[in-house]
């Protein structure tokens, strides 16, 4: 049965914590203080049943949520006073956000609750929740300037004001606890009444620390692929598996398309085990690479696998390309799947597995000297087997149910929400260095219209509409040459429409304005994905009299209030195909749909 000593511990523990996460989701200090507090005195009323719980967290938390958003109500987002600005933009920013998003995300990075029991907590679907988990870390990026990676850091500097908060000591507390049981008819007045609220200070005493297990205790090199499993990605292949290692040696860089940034995506893991596969025989040059990291929670794996993720949405690789994107279901508790190519001499393509159970997070890389990536329904397979095997660990979470793989839009690159990144853009033939990207401006002027369509976002009525340039540096390319992407928010989706219809048809009627300027046939998708349109052009202009053309490449797309404009700029031989710009402007739809509700 709990103890009394064991209520004592858990609340010296966990307070400060608790007060951190009701602040975030409120703004409001001295509700979250009163909230708190009333939700230990409910738990020591209830503490046979709440300390036999799993996480005693996990009871207590909706009831000081719930009762720190009922006060603050009439005084919405109430702020805080002796806050440093970069707290007050964090509050500012969560409060943009949608409440499923802003709770999904304070449970994420400050409570570390694993996602399945994350949409227990809120009331949504797995689905649900990773959605608003993808947009709320999105949209809070892009409003605090800063990578999806760094979240947990940002959020983290509101518990510097929650640790100014005075709660009752814990025999305070449990003697209200235990008179409110006694008295349960009349909870209301007995614990206003019994409590006192500067009784003490806030401070966060752990338990002494156990040493930490050695990572073979949680995963054994027993439970890390084996040949036979890996042979499905090519069954008239013989596939070696070499000795598994602890990623302690050399460069630490095991990834064959060189993405991954760091030795570990987890720097304070427990442990790490890499394991290298090779295809022999005829056939395709293929190789494959598993990783496992063991990170001390749940949290700190999500947080682990995010990065991974991250590494390759983001690759910065020369002439690498993000093909596509795949959701994975039945997969332990998160999983995905992404490919990717290098167009060169000598051709290579990836697919990337990634997954997570419970505090274990587990990539495989599968690497061919072809074209084209392989589907990504053969590495499913791999992926389901690595985590099945994991889910023998005492630190595993969710293993494996009915496996289904679906197409996705690609998971957000860290470089600037909603527009185009490194990874998406075309490659040019015979140039082998890599695109480099301008920081974001505002759109004063907007570089990616054209002299047919001569937009202007900001006359437009768009809300600070933003610009980026990508350029090939280092190479004898003409100046000329280069891609600009403008991006903007109307106030309404009709009014985004709206401009987009101008720009439209400025396009169709240039030639007959301008002599000197022919536009080939545009490509339209009035009705595509989830209610986007898009539109793009070919559009020549004869710059002198001996007939000399500069050439452009436009398409315009919207996806809800948000609209972007796309310019590629061609120079002689170093040009792209129609193909090859509409799977561009297909990617800024996309990659729009970052920051659009």
């Amino acid at each position: 049965m709990p103890t009394a000593e064991e209520f004592d511990e858990f609340y010296v523990t966990s307070r400060r914590r608790l007060v951190t996460q009701t602040f975030a989701l409120t703004g409001d200090l001295g509700a979250a203080r009163v909230a708190v507090r009333d939700a230990y005195v409910a738990a020591r009323h209830h503490w046979r049943k709440v300390g036999a719980l799993a996480d005693p967290e996990s009871w207590v938390r909706p009831r000081a949520w719930t009762t720190a958003q009922r006060r603050h109500t009439a005084r919405p987002w109430h702020k805080e006073k002796h806050l440093g600005p970069d707290q007050v933009a964090v509050l500012e920013a969560l409060h943009k956000l949608t409440d499923p998003q802003r709770r999904v995300l304070i449970l994420t990075h400050l409570a570390a609750v694993p996602l399945d029991d994350i949409g227990r907590e809120v009331g949504l679907t797995r689905e649900r929740t990773e959605e608003a988990l993808q947009s709320g870390s999105v949209a809070l990026a892009m409003a605090l300037d800063c990578d999806t990676t760094d979240l947990r850091a940002r959020l983290e500097t509101l518990d510097q004001a929650a640790g100014t908060v005075k709660l009752p000591r814990a025999p305070i507390i449990r003697r209200s606890g235990l008179r409110r049981r006694r008295n349960h008819a009349l909870v209301g007045s007995a614990v206003a009444i019994g409590l006192t609220f500067g009784a003490g200070a806030l401070v966060a005493v752990g338990a002494p620390a156990e040493p930490p297990p050695k990572p073979a205790a949680l995963v054994s090199k027993r439970m890390l692929l084996q040949d036979a499993q890996v042979a499905t990605l090519a069954p008239t292949q013989t596939w070696i598996g070499q000795a598994p290692t602890d990623n302690t040696r050399g460069t630490g860089i095991n990834d064959p398309s060189r993405c991954q940034k760091a030795r570990f995506a987890d720097p304070n893991g427990l442990g790490t085990w890499v394991r290298r596969f090779t295809a022999g025989g005829a056939g395709t040059a293929r190789n494959a690479v598993q990783t496992v990291e063991i990170s001390s929670t749940p949290g700190a794996a999500t947080q682990a696998y995010a990065t991974t993720l991250g590494w390759y949405a983001g690759c910065k690789v020369a002439r690498l390309q993000l093909v596509d994107a795949y959701a994975v279901t039945g997969v332990g508790d998160q999983a995905q799947i992404l490919r990717l190519r290098i167009p060169a001499q000598r051709d290579r393509a990836f697919v990337v597995g990634i997954a997570r159970t419970g505090a274990l997070t587990t990539s495989t890389v599968l690497e061919t000297l072809s074209t084209e990536p392989a589907a990504a329904n053969t590495l499913a397979g791999v992926l389901a087997a690595s985590v099945r095997n994991l889910c023998s660990s005492s630190v595993a979470g969710d293993c494996i149910g009915a496996v289904v793989t679906r197409q996705t839009l690609p998971p957000p690159s860290g470089e600037v929400a909603g527009m185009l990144a490194i990874a998406d853009l075309p490659v040019i033939a015979n140039v082998m260095q890599p695109w480099v990207g301008t920081d974001p401006e505002t759109a004063t002027v907007n570089p990616a219209a054209t002299t047919c369509d001569k937009a202007s976002f900001l006359k437009a009525g768009a809300i600070k509409p933003l610009t980026r340039t990508f350029l090939i540096p280092r190479t004898r390319l003409p100046e000329r040459f280069g891609l600009t992407e403008t991006i903007g928010r109307f106030r309404t989706a009709r009014a985004a429409a709206l401009f987009v219809n101008r720009v439209a048809t400025a396009m169709k009627t240039c030639p007959d304005k301008q002599l000197s300027s022919t536009v080939g046939k545009a490509v339209v998708e009035a009705k595509g994905y989830r209610g986007s349109t898009y539109a793009l052009w070919r559009l020549e202009n004869q710059v002198n009299q001996r007939e000399d053309t500069v050439a452009f490449w436009m398409g315009i797309i919207r996806v809800g209030p948000y609209v972007a404009q796309v310019n590629l700029t061609p120079v002689a031989r170093y040009d792209v195909s129609q193909g090859t710009f509409r799977a561009l402007v297909t990617r800024a739809r996309d990659r729009l749909f970052e920051v659009s509700p």
